[in-house]
């Protein structure tokens, strides 16, 4: 059975995926370069440990987040890790050039690609509330458009020294990943992870309505109630106990570090609302070719299934 896939955009898709493949090689033969120092053996199996963490999380966890779409897995699972693929190896490139911009060459270490793919799943979070309704070309400007966006907040966040951008899987995690360090009680971790489900949950329900019925946009994946809701938790709850600790403590320098985390939680909210309406603009542009509302959540427009044919 032939694609369903418009004929014009499965012309281009290829060419366009060679040639920005090629693109990529050529910008890692000329600006890139294994780090010429030998770490300690102690260290390199740290980092290694660390980077098979995050890969795992990255190619298992998110890879087959969202197969149990009946009519879409088989593209959920490879839209996915060629998405990985491609935000790796372009976030290297970014992450690259704004810490290392003086420098002739990036060097490329187990550390830089861990966090290569801590960028890289931005998109992949970002990727599950289109995800159905998208084609490959739209999901591919999306990486290069939000790990360039997620570099940069990172960048700024090293320019202030101000707290590390931390990745989960689920809600209660996503929630506690930025005030962890801060949480000294457990009844604290309990609440937040408590709050966090609710969230989600309650995102799960009521979200919808207003989202999709209410202002049109979708979320197949209900990123914005795994994702979103926990996120912006934690961030408030990170808030809180920092003004608390500035309480007890009288510690003037807790007292600019919180007005710095104030301004940069803004920031990353500001940057992912400004870089959100434009990537979805930008994939909103006919040119792309996405499938038709009738073809949503099929499979058979990416793919040839030989047992569908006629006759079979």
């Amino acid at each position: 059975m032939g694609s369903k896939y418009p004929r014009s955009v499965r012309g281009c898709l290829p060419l366009f995926a060679l040639a920005l493949e090629t693109a990529l090689i050529l910008s890692f033969f000329f600006f890139t370069s294994y780090s010429g120092s030998i770490p300690d053996q102690r260290d390199l199996l740290e980092a290694y440990r660390g980077f098979q963490d995050v890969t795992v999380m990255a190619a298992l966890g998110f890879g087959f987040l969202n197969s149990s779409l009946r009519r879409h897995g088989w593209s959920s699972v490879a839209f996915t890790l060629f998405l990985l693929a491609l935000g790796v190896q372009w976030a290297i490139l970014v992450d690259g050039f704004l810490s290392h911009f003086f420098r002739e060459h990036v060097a490329l270490t187990l550390s830089s690609l861990q966090i290569a793919t801590m960028s890289a799943m931005s998109t992949l979070i970002s990727a599950g509330a289109v995800l159905g309704k998208a084609n490959l070309v739209q999901l591919m400007l999306m990486a290069l458009m939000e790990v360039t966006a997620f570099g940069t907040l990172r960048m700024v966040n090293n320019l202030v020294l101000a707290t590390h951008i931390h990745n989960a899987v689920l809600a209660g995690g996503v929630a506690v990943g930025i005030p962890g360090h801060m949480i000294l009680s457990p009844w604290v971790a309990m609440v937040l992870g408590l709050l966090a489900g609710l969230f989600s949950i309650g995102g799960a329900k009521c979200l919808p309505v207003c989202l999709n019925r209410v202002l049109g946009i979708h979320d197949t994946g209900s990123v914005h109630s795994t994702f979103g809701l926990p996120g912006l938790l934690g961030g408030i709850t990170n808030l809180i106990l920092m003004m608390h600790w500035v309480d007890w403590t009288k510690n003037s320098m807790l007292t600019y570090q919180l007005l710095i985390y104030t301004g940069v939680l803004s920031l990353a909210v500001a940057m992912g609302l400004v870089s959100g309406l434009l990537t979805g603009w930008l994939l909103a542009l006919k040119i792309w070719k996405a499938p038709h509302a009738a073809k949503y959540f099929d499979d058979q427009a990416f793919w040839k299934f030989p047992h569908l044919t006629v006759g079979y």
